[in-house]
């Protein structure tokens, strides 16, 4: 099978990654729908697999790949071992900011590719562009497992993703699940963010 040749839809459905209830995401907005592509993630040959046909979606060399939070970083090292380079994470400092933290560093010109599992509203990935740009390197793309957004994201260099499964989200004042007062469904992974 071509390496890139990946059914991540089945691959979730396999794996109950695919969440029903009622999820306040980190941004604040409300979903009914949460995916949690960790759950492929912590399998080896799956985030092989994974990371090999995301990795494909970039022809343009790569020097470093950088997962958007310490919890992609499997994702990253994947995708860097794909490509034959090194993997950093970035992290928040004590007011929210993104940084690099454990002596990691991007040097000047230096190609970057972004990864994250899921692409929700183009925020964090902007954030982490901004951070790229500081340290003078350059961003050649973002490649995401899931692109979950409603469509056009605000961004200044390519997003790439394995699957388009985009979820309604809704403000907590106009969330309907909020108004037919069904509880929040906890999820560890949200806690964290």
């Amino acid at each position: 099978m071509p390496r890139n040749n990946v059914d991540v839809l089945c691959l979730l459905q396999e794996h109950g990654a695919i969440l029903e209830g009622h999820f306040v995401m980190p941004s604040g907005f409300h979903s009914q729908t949460y995916l949690q592509t960790s759950l492929l993630m912590q399998h080896p040959n799956l985030a092989q697999r994974i990371a090999g046909a995301l990795s494909d979606k970039f022809t343009k060399k790569a020097d470093v790949i950088l997962a958007l939070t310490p919890s992609d970083s499997v994702l990253a090292q994947e995708v860097a071992r794909a490509r034959g380079v090194r993997a950093i994470f970035a992290s928040k400092d004590e007011n929210g900011n993104m940084i690099l933290k454990h002596n990691f560093t991007i040097k000047e010109g230096e190609q970057v590719l972004i990864v994250d599992d899921v692409a929700v509203s183009g925020r964090k990935i902007n954030r982490a562009i901004e951070l790229v740009g500081r340290m003078k390197g350059e961003v050649i793309g973002v490649g995401v497992i899931v692109d979950r957004s409603m469509g056009y994201l605000p961004l200044t260099v390519p997003l790439r993703s394995l699957l388009a499964y985009p979820i309604q989200t809704f403000s907590a004042n106009q969330c309907p699940l909020c108004a037919a007062k069904i509880p929040f469904t906890q999820v560890d992974e949200l806690k964290n963010q």
